[in-house]
């Protein structure tokens, strides 16, 4: 069996990546907020556990293992600056709840400390095989990188680094992600061992391309003159990896409503007691204008009879009072970021530690305008298309009027973390402590297992000398 260990282990998605890899086995995990810890045992009771501050953890009464997982701290080298996050910690959720000090992404827990590892295990005369190092994206452009990378060469390994979105990490056994969530990772192999991983083989993900169908996506940097760094879509794209072909393929993506529980009821944003702040209905008005696309929607319940737009031709009308209006669901981006919204179509946009920011909406068909057909000539009254129309005449007699849909009159609600979980690529039945403040701190903190298995896949490879079977196209 393969030992591996995981530094700042947070809620243990990437433990749960690393045991999707045949022949691997979790010895040490070390993390330095007690709840984090706590959690973890509860899923891994098999590992050992300790809960410390990392950089002053004395290695020398570690155990061995031949691979290290680190997710080191990453506050300083992110957009949003330590102090800043542990500024929004203090702030109250629409719960009251807030989060305590040892919570905060104040861990002097540091890069430096994998490479204190693996010296120490050098100095024992049994070096790490190999591992990874997960970060944010601009952790590359931390002034000390270029020093920190030098330190693994020294100590006899070969790195190459990778940038991966989440929701085209494509696994074999763990989740996929419907989370659009862009992480860097610097693999890391010793070179005694004479052979490299073979990383392409597990970070091209299924795609389609319009002249060879399914193939794999190929890795596309748009900018040259420069070493590869960024995010999907901003610096870099998919090509169809078949010889001579460079078309742009979009890669295989499962959709936000993956992780809905449409089950739980959700709340009238004008019946709220705390109305919604200004900015929140203000990106939930900007959302309505682009997803409330209303739908004719069949509710008589018999097959064959499927929803259309509005501004497609509509099916026929009967005697029966069997059509309604809808609109798709979307999720509204709190507290800032690249984007305000999305289609529950779309993968998430990227779960934070920094608190719950998905908020669900959907019409409330109880209370939902309807559009209405307006006759223009003659003495009829205007009806709702949910009921038939009139008689129809050689005259064109017939007006659509769409109804406005209120912001007011839509539900809402946040995403439980069950529900982010999922979007973490969590597996079902994965129990995490705390209030929901601090399980979606503690999952805001995760690595994706889907990400952790390939990496983890590759490397075990490298290291066994033994082929592992990747995904399929449809394993999701």
């Amino acid at each position: 069996m393969i030992r591996v260990a995981d530094f700042m282990a947070g809620g243990g998605g990437s433990s749960q990546g690393i045991l999707c890899v045949p022949g691997t086995v979790l010895t040490v995990v070390l993390n330095h907020w007690q709840l984090a810890i706590d959690s973890h045992q509860l899923n891994f009771p098999g590992a050992q556990h300790e809960c410390c501050d990392v950089s002053q953890a004395d290695f020398r009464r570690f155990p061995y293992v031949e691979i290290l997982w680190a997710s080191p701290e990453c506050t300083h080298h992110s957009v949003a600056s330590g102090r800043k996050r542990i500024q929004l910690d203090q702030v109250p959720d629409e719960h009251g709840e807030v989060l305590p000090a040892d919570a905060a992404e104040r861990s002097r827990a540091t890069a430096w400390d994998v490479l204190r590892y693996l010296e120490r295990m050098l100095l024992r005369g049994r070096p790490v095989l190999g591992g990874i190092v997960e970060n944010v994206v601009d952790f590359q452009r931390w002034n000390l990188f270029d020093a920190w990378r030098k330190g693994f060469e020294l100590l006899g390994y070969d790195v190459e680094i990778f940038y991966i979105n989440s929701t085209h990490a494509h696994s074999r056994r763990a989740l996929w992600a419907p989370q659009s969530r862009d992480r860097m990772y610097v693999g890391y192999w010793h070179r005694s061992l004479g052979r490299r991983p073979l990383w392409e083989k597990w970070l091209r993900p299924h795609a389609t391309c319009p002249d060879h169908g399914a193939v794999r996506g190929r890795q596309v940097f748009k900018r040259t003159d420069r070493e590869p760094w960024g995010c999907f879509k901003s610096q870099y794209a998919y090509h169809c990896d078949r010889p001579g072909c460079d078309h742009t393929v979009e890669p295989v993506t499962l959709p936000a409503s993956t992780t809905v529980d449409w089950s739980l009821p959700a709340q009238r944003i004008g019946d709220r007691k705390k109305p919604l702040a200004e900015k929140t209905m203000a990106c939930i008005r900007d959302g309505l204008e682009r997803y409330a696309r209303h739908l004719v929607v069949p509710v008589e319940g018999r097959l064959g009879k499927q929803a259309k737009p509005l501004d497609e031709p509509a099916r026929t009308m009967t005697t029966r009072r069997e059509t309604g209006v809808a609109f798709t669901p979307f999720v509204a981006e709190l507290r800032g970021g690249a984007s305000k919204h999305r289609s529950t179509e779309d993968p998430l946009c990227t779960v934070t530690a920094s608190g719950n920011h998905h908020g669900l909406v959907t019409e409330d068909l109880a209370v939902a305008g309807q559009d209405l057909a307006l006759p223009y000539y003659g003495n009829s009254r205007a009806r709702p298309l949910s009921q038939p129309l009139g008689a129809l005449t050689t005259v064109d007699r017939y007006a659509l009027l769409k109804a406005q849909i209120e912001a007011e009159n839509c539900l809402f609600r946040m995403l439980e973390p069950e529900e982010i979980g999922r979007a973490m690529s969590f597996r079902e039945g994965y129990r995490l402590l705390g209030t929901k403040r601090e399980r979606v701190r503690l999952l805001g903190n995760a690595v994706t297992p889907n990400a952790a298995e390939i990496l983890m896949s590759a490397l075990v490879e490298c290291i066994t000398g033994e082929d592992i079977e990747p995904s399929l196209a449809l394993c999701a």
